[in-house]
C-alpha cells in the first residue's frame, strides 16, 4: 500500500510547507496526505490529480486533511487520515473532537480560520451547504487493523445526532487497513467481462441454479476472443496452451470440415455473475435466445476458444459454418466455492496437471497482486501463460517455487526440485507446496523476486564456468545444481530479503564467487565421502545431500582455500570430433519430454538478441512452439501450426526477421527452452549421462 500511494501521488501532492523537515518526516506526511487523496478518489470517482488538490492538511487545517465535493454540489466529504508503516496508526479522542470542531467551523462559515488550501475550495463547500437536501460525511481513514475505540466512535455519533435533529444530513464512514487495501487492489482490477451468446437449440435449467445450454456459432466465439483475449479465462485454471497436437487438430477440423466440428468437440463452459435472456419467440425451443452475460469467464474450453479464434483468422469463410456446444451457468444464487468446484470438475479434455490447480489458491492470487503493486512486475500462475522475460519483467509460479525450494532451510526441498517441478505441488503438511506457499506465512513479492534473482545468478555462473569442468566433475555439478543453489542461499546473509529498502545489488554480487567456491568443495566432498558411487544416486537421496550441505557450508564458513580439481576433471585439449548421434533422437528415445511440452525461443548472443527482439515482439506466437515426439521435425511452431526441426525453425525465423548477417548454421537445441529455462541441448546432456553416449547438436 505504501508503494502504491507513493507511486500514485508523489509529485501531485503539495509538500511546500514541509521543505525544511527531515526526509523521513516528509515521507510520512506525504503518505498520510496520499491516503486522504486515495479515499477522496474512491468516494468521488475523480482522477488522482483532482484528489490531490482536495488535500488541505497542514497548519490551519482545523483537524481536516481533505475536502471533496461531488459534481452536483449535493455531497461534501471531510476526511481525516492517519498513516502508519506498521499498520498501527493511532486515532485518539482528541483527533475526533478536533475533527468535529472543524465541521462546526465549516457549518458556521468561519472559513477565515482555515488555511489557504481550504479557502481555494470554499466556493465548492458553500455550494454544497447552500444546496437543500445536501449530505455531509465525516470520513476517517486510519492505517490500522483494529477498529476505532468505542468512545471515539461515540464522539462521532454524538456529532451525527447533533446535526441530524432536523433531517438526515450528517453521516460517517471509516476506512481501516482492509478497506484501504481493497481500494488499492481495485485500482488494478480489470472490469467484469460482458459477453453476448446467441444460442440455438437451447435448454434452460432453473433449479437449483440458473443455466442454459445450446449451440453457438463459432463466429461469435471468435469475436469473444477478439474483444477480450486471455481475460476470457480469468477463472480458468490455465490459459490456452498454444499450438498442441490436440489444438492443431481443432483448427484443421474447423478449416476443412466445419460442419463436423460440433460432433468432434466437448464444448465450452462459461460462468457468469448474472445473465439476462432475450427470447426471439419465448418458449419456442427451435428459435434462438440471446444471453447477455455479465462478469463472464470461460472455465472449460479455453483451448477450444483459442483454436476457434486462430482458425477464424486463417479462413473466416469456411469456419463460419461451424457450431459448438456452450453451457452457461449463472453464479447469482450459487453457494461460495461453487465456481471453483465447476472449474475443477470440468477440466478433463486436455490433460490437467496438479500444477494447474495452484491457480485456484488465493495465496497465488495475492502474490500476483503483490508483484504488481510492490514491484510492478508480472507473476504468472496459470500453465499456458508465457514466462515473463527473465531479465526484469517477472517470473512464473514454477520459477518461484524452484527458487523458494532452494532457499528453504530444509535441503530436501532442493532435492525434490531437482527431481522435477511437479514434486513441488504436493499438498499436505509434508508436501512441498504447503512449506513454500503457506497461507499463514505467505512469501512476499520481494522475498520471491530476490530469491529468483539469486537462483538465476547461480545458474548463470554455473553455465559460465562449465568450460572449466569435465567428466565426473561435470556430472556432479549438473546433478547437484539445485543443491549448489541451496548452499549459496544458506551461506549468504539474507536478513533483508523482505525489506523493500534493503540494498540487494551487494548480495547478488557475492553470488558468483560463492558458487565457484561451493562447486569446488562439493566436487571434493562427493569423492572424499562417497568415493566413486554413482553421481545420480548420490544426489537422488536426501541423506547424502544433507551430509554434503553440512560439509560444504562448514568449509565456506571457515573460508579456507578451495581444493583444485583433479587433473582428469579438467577440460582436455580440443580435438576434431566425429559425427555423433544428435540431441533430438536422444530425447525422443528416452521419452524425456511429453507431447505438448511448451518451448520458448531464446537468442544466445547479443547480435541475435538485438535483431530478433523487435520481430518477436510483433507476434508472441513467433517465439513459441510445442514438442512432439516425432523424429526429424519435433517442433510445432505456434506462428503457423507447421512442424520443424529445432535448427530448421531457428533458420526460418532468422530468414523471416531478415537477419542478413545470420550464421550459416544454427544450433537450434540450445535456443529452444522448456519452462524454467533449460534448453533442449541441456536436457539431452542430462539424458546422455544415463545413456553413456556422446551427442551432436546439429538438429
Amino acid at each position: 500500500m505504501r508503494d502504491a500511494l507513493l507511486r500514485e501521488f508523489e509529485g501531485l501532492i503539495d509538500l511546500a510547507d514541509l521543505a525544511n523537515r527531515p526526509a523521513a518526516e516528509r515521507e510520512q506526511s506525504l503518505l498520510s496526505r496520499a491516503l486522504a487523496a486515495l479515499v477522496v478518489r474512491d468516494l468521488t470517482g475523480c482522477d488522482s490529480a483532482t484528489a490531490a488538490d482536495a488535500i488541505i492538511d497542514g497548519q490551519g487545517d482545523v483537524g481536516i486533511d481533505a475536502v471533496a465535493t461531488d459534481k452536483n454540489a449535493s455531497h461534501l466529504w471531510l476526511v481525516q487520515s492517519k498513516w502508519s508503516d506498521g499498520g498501527k496508526a493511532r486515532f485518539e479522542i482528541s483527533d475526533a473532537l478536533k475533527f468535529v470542531d472543524g465541521l462546526r467551523q465549516i457549518d458556521a462559515r468561519n472559513f477565515d480560520r482555515f488555511n489557504m488550501r481550504f479557502r481555494n475550495l470554499a466556493d465548492q463547500v458553500t455550494a454544497v451547504l447552500s444546496n437543500r437536501g445536501s449530505k455531509i460525511t465525516l470520513v476517517t481513514a486510519v492505517m490500522r487493523t483494529h477498529p476505532l475505540a468505542p468512545d471515539i466512535m461515540q464522539r462521532l455519533s454524538d456529532a451525527e445526532d447533533e446535526f441530524n435533529q432536523f433531517g438526515n444530513m450528517l453521516g460517517q464512514r471509516v476506512y481501516l487497513a482492509r478497506d484501504i487495501w481493497e481500494v488499492v487492489r481495485n485500482d488494478f482490477a480489470e472490469p467484469p467481462i460482458p459477453l453476448t451468446a446467441r444460442m440455438h437449440d437451447w435448454i434452460k435449467i432453473n433449479e437449483p441454479y440458473e443455466a442454459f445450454q445450446g449451440t453457438v456459432s463459432v463466429t461469435d466465439i471468435a469475436q469473444w476472443y477478439d474483444d477480450h483475449e486471455d481475460r476470457l479465462f480469468d477463472r480458468n485454471i490455465r490459459k490456452p496452451l498454444g499450438i498442441t497436437q490436440v489444438n492443431q487438430g481443432l483448427i484443421d477440423t474447423l478449416t476443412t470440415d466445419p460442419h463436423n466440428f460440433w460432433f468432434f468437440n466437448n464444448g465450452i463452459t462459461v460462468l457468469c455473475d448474472a445473465l439476462e435472456p432475450e427470447y426471439f419467440q419465448r418458449g419456442a425451443r427451435r428459435s434462438p435466445v440471446t444471453l447477455k452475460l455479465d462478469g463472464a469467464s470461460v472455465v472449460n474450453g479455453a483451448q477450444t476458444v483459442h483454436a476457434i479464434h486462430r482458425a477464424f483468422r486463417k479462413d473466416p469463410e469456411s469456419v463460419a459454418d461451424g457450431y459448438v456446444t456452450v453451457r452457461v451457468i449463472s453464479l447469482r444464487n450459487c453457494p461460495p466455492g461453487f465456481a471453483d468446484a465447476v472449474t475443477t470438475a470440468t477440466n478433463t479434455q486436455n490433460r490437467v496437471e496438479r500444477r494447474d490447480f495452484v491457480a485456484l489458491d488465493p495465496v497465488q492470487r495475492a502474490i500476483a497482486q503483490d508483484f504488481l503493486l510492490s514491484l510492478q512486475k508480472t507473476y504468472t500462475v496459470k500453465r499456458g501463460e508465457p514466462e515473463p522475460a527473465p531479465e526484469s519483467s517477472g517470473c512464473s509460479v514454477e520459477t518461484a517455487a524452484i527458487a523458494l525450494a532452494c532457499a528453504h532451510r530444509n535441503s530436501d526441498l532442493a532435492v525434490r526440485a531437482k527431481h522435477g517441478a511437479d514434486r513441488l505441488w504436493e499438498e499436505g503438511s509434508l508436501g512441498a507446496y504447503h512449506m513454500l506457499f503457506s497461507a499463514q506465512d505467505q512469501p512476499s513479492a520481494y522475498q520471491i523476486w530476490r530469491s529468483v534473482l539469486i537462483l538465476r545468478e547461480v545458474e548463470a555462473t554455473l553455465d559460465r564456468t562449465a568450460k572449466n569442468r569435465r567428466a565426473r566433475a561435470e556430472a556432479i555439478v549438473e546433478r547437484g545444481n539445485r543443491l549448489i543453489a541451496h548452499i549459496v542461499f544458506q551461506h549468504l546473509d539474507l536478513d533483508g530479503i523482505d525489506d523493500p529498502d534493503a540494498p540487494w545489488d551487494g548480495v547478488l554480487a557475492q553470488v558468483p564467487e560463492t558458487v565457484e567456491r561451493a562447486t569446488a568443495w562439493l566436487v571434493h566432498h562427493v569423492d572424499a565421502v562417497f568415493g566413486k558411487r554413482l553421481v545420480a544416486s548420490t544426489f537422488a537421496e536426501p541423506d547424502p545431500c544433507r551430509t554434503l550441505v553440512g560439509l560444504v557450508l562448514a568449509d565456506l564458513k571457515r573460508n579456507v582455500p578451495v581444493p583444485d580439481l583433479p587433473l582428469e576433471y579438467r577440460p582436455a585439449k580440443r580435438v576434431p570430433k566425429q559425427r555423433r548421434p544428435n540431441a533430438v533422437p536422444t530425447l525422443i528415445d528416452a521419452g524425456r519430454l511429453a507431447d505438448g511440452t511448451p518451448l520458448t525461443y531464446r537468442a544466445t548472443g547479443q547480435p541475435e538478441r538485438e535483431v530478433m527482439a523487435a520481430w518477436l515482439a510483433e507476434d508472441p506466437n513467433r517465439g513459441s512452439a510445442t514438442w512432439i515426439n516425432q523424429r526429424g521435425r519435433p517442433l510445432l511452431w505456434a506462428a503457423d501450426g507447421k512442424r520443424y526441426s529445432p535448427s530448421g525453425l531457428v533458420q526460418k525465423m532468422w530468414q523471416l526477421a531478415e537477419w542478413g548477417k545470420a550464421p550459416v548454421a544454427a544450433q537450434g537445441p540450445s535456443r529452444w527452452r522448456v519452462a524454467g529455462g533449460k534448453s533442449l541441448w541441456a536436457l539431452a546432456l542430462e539424458t546422455r549421462d544415463n545413456l553413456g553416449d556422446n551427442l551432436d547438436e546439429d538438429l
